[in-house]
């Protein structure tokens, strides 16, 4: 009994479920009639472009003759159509792919934040299939973004100076649309320095470490981009031997005495950075670095120094080198004349007086003897003049006396005394 009645629900189960089974796995496995397959979010950098690729089928279908693509915003709003002769609103958008192929993809250039918004694809077949179908349940989201990509500039590696190179720039994004413009910076010029994709120039030693930049700007949607990049010049080396930090060296020698200590420095420029080595006569290498410069002490110089020091730089670009002799004073020398290197004073201009012959003796006698000449000088011209004036002083005093004397003679007067008598007479002698 229970067996019988197990058999018979399993043939109303086939009977009522196998049915609907069958036929939602039909539904499955029939294409929809139309279809589309396209990204449903799409993000591009304002001043850019993106190409949206967009295929679709219609009733089934993959081809058509004379249909047209359109891409819109609401269902009044065309955006962009296969068909020219369609008014848009957008000049940027534009219907890439050929509807009679199935193909919708869309083109944006110039993107501006404005096109930020949602967009679907409507297809409409030719007057004799009345074919028309919006793709609603599939739109796409654009999202025009700051742009912050910035352009290429051509890797050139390391540089030469004296090498003439070619610096290219690239706009960044990688379609059509309107031609950005390039300008080029340098920031050891004043001004723009190119206005094209590539300039050409020959690095000098002074452009090492030098910044040049390529700005892009897209005029459609006044937004600007660019990149800098510091040059790397290469050159050989070029070398200073220098008495410590920044003594020079005359006719490379220096002159020491014997217990005296000295430091030769080996100042070098170069890039790459040289292999430089302190040489003591033919081929004894003393020190050696790689860098930019190297230090050779000499402490309490006896005569086993006395030698011809060299110094070379060298990098994979060249090389150079310099030297310095030393040399022992002899003690007989003057003292104070120590380093050849040190700078003696100027003599002052020598001042050649002319003398008589009667004065050649005193004239090398020395300034000391000079101020004697002329103090003694000075004092005989006033024992003169002392002199002139107690001569006329006199010769006043005898010229009044003998006036009186004719004075009292004329008036008659006696001389009635011995005593003028005498006084008289000694007036008249």
């Amino acid at each position: 009994m229970r067996l019988e009645s197990f058999d018979r629900n399993k043939s109303y189960f086939a009977i009522i479920f196998l049915p609907q089974l069958w036929m939602y796995a039909w539904c499955q496995s029939v294409p929809e009639p139309y279809s589309i397959q396209v990204d449903s979010s799409i993000s591009v950098q304002e001043g850019l472009c993106v190409i949206i690729p967009c295929a679709f089928t219609a009733e089934h279908k993959t081809t058509f003759k004379n249909s047209t693509g359109y891409w819109k915003s609401n269902y009044e709003t065309n955006i962009a159509s296969s068909n020219a002769s369609v008014p848009i609103v957008k000049e940027n958008f534009h219907v890439m792919g050929n509807p009679d192929n199935g193909d919708c993809t869309l083109n944006i250039t110039d993107a501006r934040k404005q096109d930020t918004g949602t967009y679907f694809f409507r297809f409409e077949g030719s007057k004799e299939t009345s074919i028309k179908y919006n793709y609603l349940s599939d739109k796409i989201t654009l999202l025009v973004t700051d742009l912050t990509q910035k352009p290429e500039v051509s890797n050139l590696g390391h540089l030469r100076v004296g090498e003439e190179v070619t610096l290219t720039c690239s706009p960044p994004g990688n379609c059509d649309g309107t031609d950005p413009t390039i300008t080029w910076w340098k920031d050891n010029l004043d001004g723009i320095w190119g206005k094209s994709s590539s300039v050409t120039f020959t690095p000098l030693l002074s452009d090492h470490k030098t910044s040049i930049t390529c700005e892009v700007n897209y005029p459609a949607v006044r937004a600007s981009s660019q990149k800098t990049i510091v040059l790397d010049v290469q050159y050989p080396p070029s070398i200073n031997i220098l008495i410590g930090p920044s003594g020079t060296i005359a006719n490379h020698t220096v002159v020491l005495n014997e217990g005296d200590s000295v430091t030769l420095n080996c100042s070098v420029i170069s890039n790459p950075a040289a292999y430089v080595t302190w040489t003591k006569g033919e081929n004894n290498v003393v020190s050696s670095v790689t860098g930019q410069g190297l230090e050779l002490y000499l402490m309490d110089v006896t005569s086993s120094d006395i030698n011809t020091y060299s110094c070379s730089a060298w990098n994979q670009h060249g090389d150079t080198s310099d030297f310095v002799d030393i040399i022992l004073q002899s003690k007989n020398e003057d003292p104070e004349v120590k380093l050849s290197f040190e700078t003696s004073p100027t003599p002052a201009p020598e001042i050649v007086t002319a003398f008589s012959p009667q004065c050649d003796d005193f004239a090398f006698s020395g300034p000391r003897n000079i101020d004697f000449m002329i103090l003694g000088a000075f004092i005989a011209g006033n024992l003169l003049i002392l002199s002139l004036i107690a001569l006329a002083l006199l010769c006043c005093v005898r010229r009044n006396m003998k006036k009186r004397q004719e004075a009292i003679i004329n008036n008659g007067e006696e001389l009635s005394t011995p005593r003028t008598a005498s006084v008289y007479k000694n007036l008249n002698e």
